[in-house]
């Protein structure tokens, strides 16, 4: 071959080769870029899930803290009932206990309360063991227009007044004023026990 072909031959060489090594070069560079581009989305994508994941996590603990929150809460009050209910029966123990010069005081207010809500010419019920009590106290009572009734009362003490046509009545008995008095006893002992 001659000399001028071969030096043509060895131009078109190497022009083919620098030609197909600029396309290597530029499909390695444009590889290179899509990789990082991708390792750009895998790392954003990444953080996402694990943003999404925290914040998951986050909205479990604090779900999770607020029905324990709760429950110790509810076991707080269950426990506040169980120990007034108690209370409660404790009192109303000793008061059934206790039958003196006191209670006939008490009977004679209990009375007087009855008579101010439903007036003169009022029925006083009582519970048999007090009967005695309740017509002494009613004696006591100055001018006072009080029948006792023969209808005795399921209560371990206190009266029940009721207008002689029953169309009014008053339930002053222990049981319904420690009733009464509960939601204001419940919350004295709730702040007393809570601190609040």
């Amino acid at each position: 071959m001659s000399r001028a072909a071969s030096d043509t031959l060895e131009k078109v060489s190497g022009e083919f080769e620098a030609e197909v090594l600029a396309d290597l070069e530029s499909g390695r560079k444009e590889t290179l870029a899509k990789v990082e581009s991708v390792r750009k989305e895998t790392a954003e994508s990444v953080a996402k899930i694990i943003e999404t994941g925290v914040k998951l996590a986050e909205s479990a603990k604090r779900q999770i803290v607020g029905a324990a929150e709760l429950e110790a809460r509810n076991a707080q009050l269950k426990a506040l009932e169980r120990a007034l209910n108690e209370a409660f029966e404790q009192a109303t123990r000793k008061i059934s206990d206790s039958r003196g010069e006191d209670y006939e005081q008490a009977l004679g207010r209990l009375i007087q309360e009855g008579l101010d809500v439903i007036g003169q010419g009022a029925m006083v019920r009582c519970a048999p063991k007090d009967r005695k009590a309740v017509a002494s106290a009613i004696r006591k009572l100055p001018k006072s227009k009080v029948t006792l009734d023969d209808e005795p009362v399921e209560t371990v003490g206190g009266v029940v007044m009721a207008t002689v046509n029953g169309s009014m009545r008053f339930d002053n008995t222990l049981e319904a004023r420690l009733e009464r008095m509960r939601p204001t006893l419940r919350k004295e002992a709730a702040a007393l026990l809570t601190g609040a």
